[in-house]
């Protein structure tokens, strides 16, 4: 995975540390299967990174994608797209930096080669009121999140998925592990079946063809 985007991140060992996470998530399928979940994401990535001992906690937002006169909403009240819920979830590191690997949604409705993950450094109300962070992009916009207004449905949701992120982190640990076993399994499987889906399916209903993700993700959306 293109890891360009944590360049921002100062500190060598943090840097590392979520460099190595965005690429294990990638290679897991968590941004292709769970991108557009950023409650869920920002649960996985906080809780590995408080384990690493770094101060990290979810924060709840939403998000502006401004462009000429045009902006385009990630979570705000009215515009949550079919199948989402209202309000977005970021990961704040060190209360230095946001961390956004809940960018899926953006690849379905706003942009296909959009990047599934970005980090920017948190800033003062120096940027406006409820401005948490700024970030100028690649094609000229500029991405803003904001929390002067918090979708109720955040802490709802979080509670809701605390089951189905945990045993996702159990695959993620298990990889950590068995690092070299997962990857060859990887090289002989379906590019869709990848070890984490079919770990919640079989969990969940050993019935279920594990390179269906529908269920997955429809109770994560």
């Amino acid at each position: 995975m293109n890891t360009a985007f944590l360049h921002v991140v100062k500190e060598p060992d943090l840097a590392r540390d979520l460099s190595r996470i965005a690429d294990d998530f990638d290679i897991l399928g968590f941004f292709h299967h769970f991108g557009s979940s950023c409650f869920a994401m920002s649960a996985m990535l906080a809780q590995i990174l408080i384990a690493k001992g770094y101060q990290a906690k979810v924060q709840g937002c939403y998000g502006e994608i401004r462009q000429g006169n045009g902006v385009f909403y990630i979570g705000y009240q009215g515009f949550a797209h079919q199948g989402q819920k209202e309000g977005h979830a970021v990961c704040l590191v060190e209360d230095k930096y946001l961390i956004d690997f809940g960018l899926g949604t953006l690849k379905k409705h706003y942009a296909a080669d959009f990047k599934p993950a970005l980090a920017s450094p948190l800033q003062s109300n120096a940027g406006g009121a409820g401005v948490i962070a700024h970030l100028s992009l690649d094609d000229g916009s500029d991405m803003v999140w904001r929390t002067d207004w918090i979708s109720p449905m955040v802490e709802t949701e979080l509670l809701s998925q605390t089951a189905t992120v945990q045993r996702i982190l159990a695959v993620f640990d298990d990889f950590q592990r068995n690092r070299v076993a997962h990857l060859v399994k990887k090289l002989f499987s379906d590019k869709n079946a990848t070890p984490a889906v079919h770990e919640l399916m079989v969990t969940r209903n050993p019935r279920i063809d594990a390179n269906d993700t529908t269920e997955v993700q429809r109770r994560l959306a």
